[in-house]
């Protein structure tokens, strides 16, 4: 698979199946990251788990990475402290995306391969670290849950199987939040009832 830098979607190489969605979980590992990577592990799905640094300062923190880690999760890098890279200098843009890096690196022995800017919004320096960093750049096709009418389990479910905006090779777009976990079970299942297969990320080429 690859990612389509117009749309973010999920495109598949050659005969892979079309019928994918890719699941990406942000600002992680808070509260509820742990508790969402063992309801996946135990649905037999993947998805990529979107770090910030400031989640990553004690020893603590680093042992919650590492267990999601080695539940198999690919961990990417939403910046350290989820600055705006659109206000930030140069050099701090660099530290915000190298020094996670690093700090991912340090705890679990790969550095990420997937950069996720804040709020969506690269910039020229961005995309240039992140390809001196070896990292794709992704960011989503749909996502509700910091919404306020999608904050509960049911209606955050219903809208991420539902959206007007699900389709083949969507970029599925979700936050370390009480609810979001509440509702990752159903909404596996809902997709999955719906003929989507929940595409493993170590598919797509980096």
């Amino acid at each position: 698979y690859q990612i389509d830098p117009n749309n973010w979607s999920v495109v598949p190489i050659g005969d892979a199946n079309k019928d994918v969605v890719l699941l990406t979980i942000d600002d992680a590992p808070d509260k509820y990251a742990l508790d969402m990577a063992k309801t996946l592990h135990g649905l037999g799905v993947n998805a990529i788990f979107f770090v910030n640094g400031h989640f990553l300062d004690t020893e603590e923190e680093a042992l919650v990475l590492k267990e999601i880690y080695d539940l198999g999760f690919p961990i990417g890098n939403h910046t350290y402290s989820h600055s705006n890279l659109s206000d930030v200098s140069i050099e701090e843009q660099a530290n915000e995306i190298i020094s996670l890096n690093d700090r991912v690196e340090e705890i679990t022995g790969e550095r990420p391969k997937f950069f996720r800017a804040p709020f969506g919004v690269n910039t020229d320096d961005s995309r240039r670290i992140a390809a001196e960093e070896n990292m794709l750049i992704m960011n989503w096709t749909y996502g509700y849950d910091w919404e306020k009418e999608y904050q509960s389990k049911e209606a955050l479910t219903d809208i991420m199987v539902n959206s007007p905006y699900l389709r083949s090779g969507a970029n599925l777009l979700m936050h370390d939040r009480e609810w979001t976990n509440q509702a990752m079970g159903d909404i596996v299942k809902g997709l999955q009832a719906k003929g989507f297969e929940i595409v493993d990320p170590k598919l797509i080429s980096t």
